[in-house]
């Protein structure tokens, strides 16, 4: 039987990162979403069909015949729906954040709970082939102990409109680098301790967000991640993640999905590329880099709702990443060193 799904927010992203996705998945069936925009309604009946029911309100697509949804609205709705969509029995994939505060994280694992029902973040790096090979070179001790990670990325600006809202995204980090934290706490699978940051807005005056930022977190054992984020380079760079261990280092870029690993003894490097296995399913951002993993993703939520397994990104996975980005936001502002502890225990 078809998994009937729905999607709370059929803006630009949700239907070119979602519904197209969604479209070429097995066994799933497409039957609602909820745009304000009448062009929007009728971009989404283009790719599903005429017979999908179009809602402006998200909470009609929760009252319609489906038994999954995913939130796609913008950041500060994510609680409130998705938390709306669990009390009515629904599983639930929702886009990164999963809140703007912890409280709201909380929220939300709290009702998925309560409704034994499936939670799952949009962190789709963690399904992203490259980053599948790194995490389990690392996981198979091939650079032995990892010690410290960093994520370098010099790009263009965020998507005009919302997204260049604090109030509606909590910000450049929340909004944007909680995927790159989300890669260090996973392939570290270590709790995050303090958090130490830098940025401004220093050449974009045109937007309330940082235009660029830099962040140290530190991690239980002495490990330690670095991130580097500028959006006033529109050309000239890839995002670059790597990881460096005792016994070797990888270097990963995610443009070029090119790997690299350094042996340390006997020195030896080896480079090649690490495509995913339907590449074509990925799609162009704001500034022209191709964003993949949405698929996988989806798969994986799909198997998850039918299953009931645990999904790779699940909500707890998602509060931990939140904290990061809150106190690297809070050291921004500060200019003190940000305790994660101190971050979680204020509801």
């Amino acid at each position: 039987m078809a998994l009937r799904t729905g999607l709370m927010g059929a803006g630009w992203f949700g239907r070119e990162a979602h519904l197209r996705n969604l479209m070429k998945i097995a066994d799933v069936e497409v039957t609602a979403i909820s745009t304000r925009s009448d062009s929007g309604q009728q971009a989404a009946r283009e790719i599903c069909g005429d017979s999908l029911a179009c809602y402006s309100d998200w909470r009609d697509v929760i009252n319609a015949d489906v038994d999954a949804v995913i939130v796609a609205l913008t950041n500060d709705q994510h609680c409130e729906a998705a938390v709306a969509a669990l009390e009515a029995g629904k599983h639930v994939l929702c886009e990164k954040p999963l809140g703007l505060s912890i409280s709201e994280c909380r929220q939300v694992i709290e009702a998925a709970e309560g409704a034994g029902r499936i939670l799952q973040i949009g962190h789709e790096m963690r399904h992203q082939a490259l980053y599948q090979k790194m995490k389990g070179m690392v996981t198979d001790g091939i650079i032995g102990d990892a010690r410290i990670m960093w994520c370098r990325e010099y790009r263009g600006p965020m998507r005009p409109g919302w997204r260049s809202s604090e109030a509606l995204t909590g910000g450049m980090l929340l909004e944007k680098n909680c995927h790159h934290f989300d890669l260090f706490n996973w392939i570290f699978d270590s709790p995050p301790f303090r958090v130490s940051a830098f940025g401004g807005r220093d050449v974009l005056k045109d937007t309330e967000l940082l235009d660029n930022a830099q962040v140290l977190v530190e991690y239980e054992g002495g490990r330690r991640a670095v991130l580097e984020i500028c959006l006033f380079a529109p050309s000239g760079g890839d995002c670059e993640v790597g990881v460096l261990g005792t016994a070797g280092r990888i270097n990963t870029f995610n443009q070029a999905i090119r790997l690299e690993h350094h042996r340390f003894d006997p020195t030896e490097t080896t480079a090649h590329a690490v495509p995913d296995p339907d590449d074509e399913a990925g799609f162009r951002d704001a500034s022209g880099r191709v964003d993949r993993g949405i698929k996988a993703e989806l798969e994986h939520f799909v198997e998850c709702c039918r299953t009931g397994r645990q999904p790779l990104n699940d909500g707890h996975a998602a509060l931990s990443n939140v904290a990061v980005c809150l106190a690297a936001q809070q050291s921004i502002a500060t200019g003190q060193v940000v305790s994660i502890e101190d971050v979680i225990s204020d509801r």
